[in-house]
Formats: structure tokens, sequence, C-alpha cells
């Protein structure tokens, strides 16, 4: 994971104008093929304020289409699942280990690259899938499927005392999913209480983060992003990440890793996963009187919100070598998009697929954060997260309604993040 350290100073070090160039020019390839009715191209515009119907036009393309942007886009469920899993795909461009994941002094003209927009390095969210692999075995023991029940207890308490402080009118992700996440994840990474109000900060601006690999943002906003990545890589870089619960094994690099990809993808994914499935609820009167009636149906209502909604929309993966995928030809060094909220409503496996439905039974699993690689590393303590304050806003709020539209990011096509949700408990 050398390549990180490097890769931060390539783009930092990129004047105001290359930075604004290859932001509009990417934006602009982007309302092009879109204009020309290319339905991915059109997600990731993310001009559209109901992303299903363009999901639905995705899966009419056919199994496996080739989008205007030269990417190569399936929104149906057996083959996303089959490419999700696919070692032979990467979130690297091969035979670019040590240079930067980012394209912004590539000719995009002569050969257009719409992803790795902006660098992530910093972030860890570009490693290998070697490398992913290695950090999971490494925190299994503390972040795992199995373990991470150990913090139930820590969720509980954070979960309860921060709804125990809202009043009758809140937001929900400014005061409650996000102080929840955030509290969660500072205390695991040990971070002093010095310093909890700069690492909030620093976790709340680099929010952004799982959508500007794929849709570029305004150039102020990717400047912040960039300066507040740094920032938060040097703050971690000086704790003693998770305390006692460090694991004896491994280098501080992996260490470092974990702690930036709890907090950049681990969060950010936890406060969605929490606001999409009070707001698929609220918009269900009939789901949340069944879960007001059995709070124990909390990790089934995560379930479908994670297929009905899920906090990451788009994955994408790189070819390592020529490939046959859905009985297409791929060449090596191709963009492959899985449109996840798409797969998980594919009607040929899951029936009424647009109906949600807390106690559904299907014989398949959805495809949120499936597929190891970081989504795989923080995926356990979310659904904890999520499950927990589900249950709890059930039972302590029964009267809890909209009182205002959910008001989410522009240029948010990955997690369609939420910046406003009022409601109310009155």
């Amino acid at each position: 994971m050398s390549a990180t350290s490097t890769t931060s100073a390539t783009a930092r070090t990129a004047t105001n104008s290359d930075l604004g160039r290859h932001l509009l020019t990417v934006r602009g390839f982007q309302f092009i093929f879109g204009a020309q009715g290319d339905p991915y191209a059109l997600l990731l515009r993310a001009g559209s304020d109901d992303p299903a119907a363009l999901d639905a036009r995705v899966r009419e393309r056919g199994a496996l289409y080739k989008s205007e942007t030269g990417a190569w886009v399936t929104g149906h469920y057996p083959h996303a699942r089959d490419i999700l899993a696919d070692p032979r795909l990467e979130l690297r461009h091969e035979g670019e280990d040590e240079s930067p994941q980012q394209h912004m002094f590539q000719d995009i003209w002569d050969n257009p690259k719409l992803c790795h927009i902006v660098p992530l390095d910093d972030a860890f969210l570009n490693l290998k899938r070697a490398d992913y692999e290695r950090i999971g075995t490494l925190f299994d023991p503390l972040l795992g499927a199995e373990a991470v029940r150990a913090h139930h207890p820590a969720v509980q308490r954070i979960v309860e005392r921060t709804a125990g402080s809202l009043p009758g009118e809140f937001d929900m992700m400014a005061d409650f999913a996000r102080p929840v996440a955030t509290t969660l994840v500072a205390e695991i990474l040990n971070i002093p209480a010095d310093e909890r109000d700069r690492f909030a900060e620093l976790a709340s601006s680099v929010g952004i983060a799982l959508d500007s690999g794929l849709c570029p943002p305004q150039y102020k906003v990717a400047r912040a992003l960039m300066t507040s990545l740094a920032e938060l890589r040097e703050l971690l870089g000086t704790q003693q990440l998770f305390g006692e619960q460090r694991p004896s094994t491994g280098g501080a690099e992996d260490v470092l890793a974990a702690g930036l990809l709890l907090t950049v993808a681990g969060i950010e994914v936890a406060v969605n996963l929490i606001c999409n499935s009070v707001v698929a609820l609220l918009d269900h009167p009939d789901q949340w009187q069944v879960l007001r009636g059995d709070p124990g149906l909390a990790r089934g209502t995560v379930e479908e919100t994670l297929r009905f909604d899920s906090p990451v929309r788009l994955e994408h993966r790189i070819t390592t070598k020529d490939v046959e995928i859905c009985g297409e030809k791929i060449p090596a060094d191709t963009q492959l998009v899985v449109v996840v909220g798409a797969a998980n409503r594919d009607p040929a496996v899951f029936a009424e697929p647009e109906r949600f439905d807390i106690i559904r039974k299907s014989e398949v699993d959805q495809l949120s954060l499936f597929g190891g690689l970081y989504g795989g590393f923080v995926a356990p303590l979310v659904r904890l997260q999520a499950e927990v304050a589900v249950g709890a806003l059930a039972a302590r709020f029964p009267a809890l309604r909209h009182r205002e539209r959910v008001l989410r990011r522009m240029r948010s096509p990955v997690t369609r993040g939420v910046l406003r949700f009022p409601v109310s408990n009155a």
C-alpha cells in the first residue's frame, strides 16, 4: 500500500486550473452522454429525484450493456453478483500500483476514463482486493460479522443517549444519525476527548468521498475534500488507534487504513442507511406500524432497506486482464459498473421488488455492501448501528413523521447522501 503516500501529494499539488478543467471536462462528458439517453450517464449526472426509474432503464438495456461512458454496466441481479464477487476485478488500474488512481493529468479527450475522478487514495478507497482481504482478516476479531456484536452495548448506549436528548422536532440526519455513527467510530478508534470535535468535523467534511470517485463535485467542494482527507489522515496518524483492541500483528499502515475506512466509508454508509430506513418506514406507514408492534423486526427492516434503498447504489470495478463476462469479451483495463439499486429490484429475482416489506422472505440476499473490498469491511458495524437505531426509534418515537421533505446532496449518485431530514414526534 505504499502508493497511498505519494498519490495524495500529487493530487494536492495540482493547480486550481488543472483540477477545475478536469472536473468540468468530466462533467461535460457525463452531460453529453446523458443527453444521448444513456441511463448510466444520467445516474452519474445525479439530476433525477427518481433514480429507480433510471435503474429500470439500465435493466432494460440488457444483462450487460456498453455505456456511452465507456463502462460496461449491469442492473441484473445474477450478473451483478458475479461481477462483485469476481477476483479478477479490482478497484485499481492494472500496472498503476505506484501511480495515482486519478486521471487529472491524462488526455480525457483521447482516452476518456470516467472513474477515479477525485483522488481518494488518502482514504484507502482504491486498494487492491488482496489488501482489503488482509485488513479484513487482521481486524476480524474486532469488526468481523461475529465479533461486532460485542459492540452492541456501546451502540445501544450511544443511540439511547442521543435519542434521549432530542426535542419534539429535530433533524434525523444532523441530530441523530450522524452523531450516533461519528461517536461510535470515535470510541472504537480511541480518539481522545479533546480531539472529538475536530474528528467529527473532518468526518463530516469527507462524507462526499464515495460519490466523488464517479461524479465530479464542484471545484471548491473537491478541493475541500482533498484538504480534509489529508488533515484527517494526519489526525489519525498521531493517535493510538483502537487503543487496547489494536491488533498485535499487522503494520501501522494497515491500522491507519482501517481507521480511515471506518471514518470515511463507515460513518457515511451508516448515516445514510439509518436515514434511508426511516424514510422508507415513514413513507410506508403500514410497515412503520408493523415495526412499532415488534421492534425486534429492526434487523429485517435494515436488510429490506439495503435492498430497497441501498446506501451504496453504484459499485465499479476494473478488469485486470481480458475477460469474458455475461457472454461479452471485455478487454483489460475496462470499467465495469454494477447498479446495485437496479440489481436489488430485479423482478426476475425479487417478488414485487417495488414494495417495501420488512418481513420479506427471499431465497437470495440483496447485494448492498456485498463483494468484499471497503464495503465488506464496514458492513457488520454499519448493520449493527442501523439495527439498534431503527429499533430504538420505533420504541421511543411512535408518532414520528415527516416535517418537511428529505433533502439529498447534489452530485451524489453513489450514496444519495442525506443533507436534511426534518421530522416531528408530536
